[in-house]
């Protein structure tokens, strides 16, 4: 066998290792021993505790099916005032017989009324003087509750029917009085003498049972009682249990220590002992080598780090090389900590336009990328969608694997391209890349070269990873004070995302010929939308399509894009506070609560027009819900198919509708502002734009012709009315629309 350390210790300590463990096996088995009693005896009192617990759970519940009994239903308290019809008597009879039925324990029930000293039981009806229980009910008929009885003798007739052992409880009828009925149920002991037999089987412990006087009343085991047996008593029922070994376990520990086993792990133990000194001084010599050379070594050097042995020799051998190696590493660390700060501060002074950039720094960092000489670079920036999504669905572990991953697609995408980059990650959720072109390559080709990359990039991460991710391409540039503007560029390239989706790349050339002079024609959507949702209109999903279909195609940053939705927002909030309360409860609830958890989660322009659709639709039909809960639903329904019907009709008014419907024109004017929230020529006006809009956008019908169809003889009256609602005039929205 090879004689190296590790070996040479196995043989040492491994024949110790054996007589050691025998001897603590036979040591152990006398604690089991003891551990054995102790817990036989703690198993008896548990027993004993629960057998008690269950009796009196049993017997407890049969005193709260009384008390619910007398307290809840009325027959008990009918009876006790003196109600004695037959039908009445049968439906007591059969009210005990329930309460019989229920519980397994119950052996009989009846009830007694003073009065004239009827007694109902479960089976028959009778009298004091034909009963055998007259005595138990005199000494409980005017005392207080004094819970179950001691065992004692009954039958129900004087002469006829077998004795029986119970024990019982009597309540007063009412529960407050004295002296009107009392309820009386009995439990036969053979009954709880059957629950021990049938629960209370024991092969370690016994239990008996005795009643208040200590006369024993049960008992399952066969040995008698000891001194040393658990004793429970019962508060409530006032019973003994007593609990014990069936047989003892007494353990010899005498003839434990005396045994020859014991006295050959003794044995064992001292040549174990021996054989430690003997065997460790032998293997000591190589370690007293090695501390004499380490102590020379200190004394040649005594102003290094290592110090006196302050323990042992192993200890001060491994102190020694821990602090050599711990002294090697830090020197690493802090040089590999140096050049990584050194790097990522130059990269921050790039990126943000620092001017003053460290010539001899930015030389190091080119031969570390091995760039000869820098000719042009873009920067593009990957940012991972839904990234609080991605926070709450992985772990921090996980997060930073996803992102190691990450810069290594990045890294080997790069260089099967033959790309030069330096990537560093800006914020959480994005990472920075700059591109480096070659001597000679032009700046548009290194932007498609760019673009080639990013997409293999975005495919494989959701391809493989399924992890989505928008690429944003900033310029190229030919001076590296210039990387800032690039980085400007591609921060702004990825505002668009929202309008123009996640999960892909953008290059600064599609935003460039952008415009948005249309904008302002479209947020005249947003108060038609609002308002059209106040009065229950299906037109607010149409206009909302409208919306959204037209902010997509102006290709908007997300920043103008949250001032479109705040302005829509705030519109939606002061059109609802014209509703009563109870609409505006409902509209926080299913729209703006929701909204400002949601808010931040929405980064496209898809997602924001999918939760607003359901979750105005969703407020939209429990509204109507309301509105039809009322009681002037039907009507104001009807009047306003009416008006949708005859919108067209110059002469439509509040006093033509009250004579239509045989209505007073004040009170339907209050309706109508109770239901949709406005006065009716307001909602007539935005009845007749809405038409007005549709033939706008669908026809080419003369401006003058529109106006008599939706209304308004005067052409001038109608344009003036459709530029104060809509907000720009028809000629202008037909421009837009068509």
């Amino acid at each position: 066998m090879s004689r190296n350390w590790f070996h040479r210790l196995l043989i040492s300590y491994l024949p110790v290792l054996i007589l050691i463990g025998c001897l603590f096996v036979f040591i152990g088995i006398i604690q089991l021993s003891e551990l054995s009693q102790r817990n036989a005896v703690k198993s008896s009192q548990i027993y004993a505790q629960n057998l008690q617990n269950n009796i009196d759970t049993s017997l407890r519940s049969i005193e709260i099916m009384m008390i619910e009994m007398i307290s809840r239903n009325t027959k008990p308290t009918s009876f006790a005032s003196m109600e004695s019809s037959p039908e009445f008597i049968v439906d007591l009879s059969q009210l005990l017989q329930g309460m019989v039925s229920t519980n397994s324990l119950i052996d009989s029930i009846y009830i007694y009324r003073a009065g004239d000293g009827t007694i109902v039981t479960d089976q028959t009806k009778l009298t004091l003087e034909q009963s055998a229980d007259g005595s138990f009910v005199e000494a409980n008929l005017s005392a207080l509750s004094k819970g179950w009885s001691d065992p004692r003798t009954f039958r129900t007739f004087k002469i006829g029917n077998e004795k029986k052992t119970v024990i019982s409880i009597a309540k007063g009828i009412p529960l407050t009085g004295k002296g009107t009925a009392l309820l009386v149920v009995n439990v036969k002991v053979d009954s709880i003498q059957q629950y021990l037999d049938k629960f209370g089987q024991s092969d370690v412990s016994y239990i008996s049972v005795s009643d208040r006087a200590g006369v024993e009343m049960f008992r399952q085991g066969g040995r008698s009682s000891h001194e040393d047996d658990i004793v429970v008593t019962s508060n409530y029922t006032g019973w003994t249990y007593k609990s014990g070994l069936k047989e003892e376990i007494m353990g010899n520990v005498f003839s434990y220590i005396t045994s020859g086993w014991v006295m050959l792990g003794f044995l064992g133990l001292l040549i174990g002992i021996w054989w430690i000194i003997y065997i460790s001084r032998k293997n000591y010599k190589p370690i007293e080598t090695m501390m004499s050379r380490i102590q020379k070594y200190n004394q040649q050097h005594k102003n290094s780090f290592i110090q006196e042995a302050s323990v042992d020799d192993l200890s001060y051998i491994d102190y020694t090389l821990s602090n050599m190696i711990e002294a090697s590493e830090d020197y690493e660390n802090r040089n590999q900590e140096n050049n990584r700060f050194r790097r990522l501060r130059l990269f921050q002074q790039l990126v943000e336009g620092v001017e003053s950039i460290n010539q001899e720094e930015w030389n190091v960092s080119l031969r570390e990328l091995e760039i000869d000489v820098f000719t042009c670079a873009s920067v593009s920036i990957i940012e991972i969608d839904k990234y609080s999504e991605f926070i709450s669905q992985y772990s921090h572990a996980d997060q930073g694997l996803f992102k190691y991953i990450l810069t290594k697609v990045v890294d080997e995408t790069a260089k099967a391209d033959s790309l030069r980059i330096w990537q560093e990650w800006v914020t959480n959720h994005r990472l920075c890349v700059i591109y480096f072109g070659n001597d000679e390559e032009l700046q548009h080709q290194l932007g498609s070269r760019i673009l080639t990359q990013s997409e293999q990039i975005r495919e494989w991460l959701q391809n493989n990873l399924k992890l989505t991710v928008t690429l944003g391409i900033g310029e190229a540039v030919t001076e590296a004070s210039a990387v800032s503007v690039s980085y400007d560029t591609a921060l702004k390239v990825l505002s668009y995302k929202s309008a123009l989706g996640s999960n892909r790349v953008i290059g600064h050339w599609e935003i460039d010929v952008l415009s948005h002079d249309d904008m302002f024609v479209y947020l005249q959507y947003v108060r038609t939308i609002a308002q059209a949702f106040r009065v229950g209109s299906e037109k607010w999903q149409e206009e909302l399509k409208l919306l959204f279909d037209g902010l997509r195609s102006l290709l908007l940053p997300k920043e103008e894009i949250d001032s479109v939705l705040i302005y829509m927002n705030f519109f939606f909030h002061r059109e609802m506070t014209e509703l009563p309360p109870v609409y505006q409860t409902l509209w926080n609830n299913e729209f703006r609560i929701q909204w400002i958890e949601r808010m931040e989660s929405l980064e496209t322009l898809d997602e924001v027009e999918s939760f607003y659709l359901e979750r105005l639709t969703s407020c939209d039909r429990k509204m109507k819900s309301l509105r039809e809960e009322k009681g002037n639903h039907a009507i104001v329904r009807r009047v306003r198919e009416y008006i949708e019907e005859h919108f067209d009709n110059p002469d439509l008014s509040l006093s033509m509708l009250s004579e239509k419907f045989n209505m007073n024109a004040s009170s339907l004017s209050l309706l109508f502002k109770s239901e949709f929230g406005e006065k009716f020529v307001v909602y007539l006006c935005q009845v007749r734009m809405e038409h007005a809009k549709e033939l706008l956008r669908d026809g080419n019908l003369p401006i003058h012709e529109i106006s008599v169809m939706v209304g308004y003889l005067q052409p001038i009256s109608f344009i003036r009315t459709f530029k104060k609602t809509v907000g720009v005039t028809p000629g202008d929205y037909r421009k837009v629309h068509q």
